[in-house]
């Protein structure tokens, strides 16, 4: 599955490069080369040579080895590389001094040297490489050589002790992943290097539209500026002191683990104009308790909320086309969703589900109800899995004729409201005119009444 794809790429990198191997421990000779050649390939107490073009790469390293440097010649031949994965769990180095000699370092060729706290690094080499130093966990700094123009990916990544970098010159590009889970790294040093700009603990590209790292130092609120408009894979990783996250609309997309183990992050506010959100982009955010995604929302990837323990109220809104594999797996109060008629994928494991300790067993969550739309993925994802649902545009039918009937039953009432108005104005207007005429009649009489008196006198005189 994608997810367990995912997960299992980011948890076998962590833990290569944590894991010691099972050899008992044994100190070699240093001083003694054997020049026994097989081929091109030369041995001595600590490493494996091989002879490219005239000059010596090293290929391995004992890991059972205790060294502080890495020579410059052998056999008269000088050393000028280190192949991918030539250090990979030498766990017994603590510092290493790197000649200059050295032009080229592979990948991953110092994964899981988890007790390197120091390494001073050649002056001619222009690139560190994919998982250079990933998982060294005891590494403290790093001072990156001036002709360095790019970092890759995951470079440093689980360096859990780094805490400050100083970034060439010449620095252009940095991969994805590359400081991500380095959960005790405050400070980076940006002053020689034109493409990166290290402000209020957080390290941007020139432009300030991507953030690539930031501090961990970070607490409370915390704003992402207005330029901002992608947010790159492990940006904010371990960053546990965050609370509540403010994105503006330029921000379009979040990056793989962006916010992964962000512990204390209660409040996302997410604004117009976000489109997707990445695989595992809020792992393990545990005191994440709503989300209310915008309607420019197209997709949530793979474990994107996996493990946030606390979160017990989402609103997808119509537009969002896609769900990915677990994205809301082993949120255990999250009881009830409303999926969109928008919806046309939702992946396996997405809502309902909880893991168990070894995170390979899947149980459905007994509590878990779902709202869909009548033959929408909604529909169809409840009952392949069997989740209790309702019809959300039944409910809508029937709350929309409660709501008419309720409109005709008030209009009926203004209606008789109106008509019974009009009957007292009515009434009154009768009972004036009849009014009017008793008291014209009254007066006629009156007067009728007058004149005969005054006819009366007339004839006595």
């Amino acid at each position: 599955m994608k997810l367990t794809k995912t997960i299992t790429k980011l948890a076998a990198a962590a833990l290569c490069a944590v894991t010691l191997a099972a050899v008992p421990v044994s100190f070699p000779a240093f001083a003694t080369v054997d020049n026994t050649e097989l081929g091109e390939e030369l041995r001595d107490g600590n490493f494996t040579y091989e002879l490219i073009d005239g000059t010596y790469t090293i290929t391995a390293c004992d890991p059972t080895s205790i060294l502080t440097e890495v020579p410059e010649l052998r056999n008269g031949y000088a050393v000028t590389a280190i192949a991918d994965n030539a250090f990979q769990n030498c766990h017994y180095i603590e510092e290493l001094t790197i000649p200059d000699t050295i032009t080229s370092i592979g990948a991953n060729a110092f994964i899981g040297c988890t007790s390197l706290k120091k390494v001073k690094l050649p002056s001619r080499i222009t690139e560190l490489k994919s998982s250079t130093f990933m998982g060294c966990t005891h590494l403290e700094s790093i001072d990156i050589p001036d002709k360095v123009s790019s970092i890759g990916n995951y470079a440093f990544y689980n360096c859990s002790m780094l805490k400050s970098v100083k970034l060439p010159g010449e620095l252009s590009s940095i991969g994805p992943m590359a400081f991500a889970q380095c959960s005790t790294i405050t400070d980076i040093d940006s002053s020689k290097c034109g493409a990166f700009v290290f402000e209020d603990g957080i390290l941007y590209n020139s432009s300030r539209e991507n953030i690539y790292r930031a501090s961990t130092a970070l607490s409370g609120d915390v704003y992402i500026r207005n330029e901002v408009k992608y947010i790159e894979p492990g940006a904010f990783s371990v960053c546990v002191g965050i609370e509540e996250l403010y994105l503006p609309s330029s921000v379009t997309d979040i990056g793989e683990s962006a916010f992964s183990y962000c512990t204390s992050l209660k409040k996302i506010d997410f604004s117009s104009g976000l489109t997707n959100i990445a695989p595992i982009a809020f792992k393990y955010c545990t005191a994440l308790e709503s989300l209310d995604f915008p309607v420019t929302l197209d997709s949530v990837g793979d474990g994107a909320f996996l493990g946030c323990t606390n979160l017990s109220k989402v609103i997808i809104p119509e537009g969002t086309r896609t769900i990915g594999e677990g994205a809301f797996l082993d949120c255990p109060k999250l009881e009830q969703v409303i999926v969109p008629q928008s919806v046309s994928t939702i992946s396996a494991h997405a809502f309902g589900y909880t893991l168990d300790e070894t995170g390979e067993n899947y149980s459905t969550l007994d509590s878990f109800r779902m709202s869909v739309f009548t033959g929408s993925a909604g529909e169809s994802y409840a009952k392949t899995n069997k989740l209790s649902y309702s019809y959300a545009d039944k409910s809508l039918k029937r709350y929309a004729f409660i709501i008419i009937a309720a409109a005709l039953v008030l209009a009926a009432v203004v209606l008789a409201a109106v008509l019974m108005a009009k009957g007292r104005k009515s009434a009154s207007s009768a009972a004036k005119k009849a009014e009017k005429e008793r008291l014209e009649e009254e007066s006629y009489e009156k007067i009728l009444d007058d004149s005969d008196d005054e006819k009366t006198e007339k004839a006595k005189e």
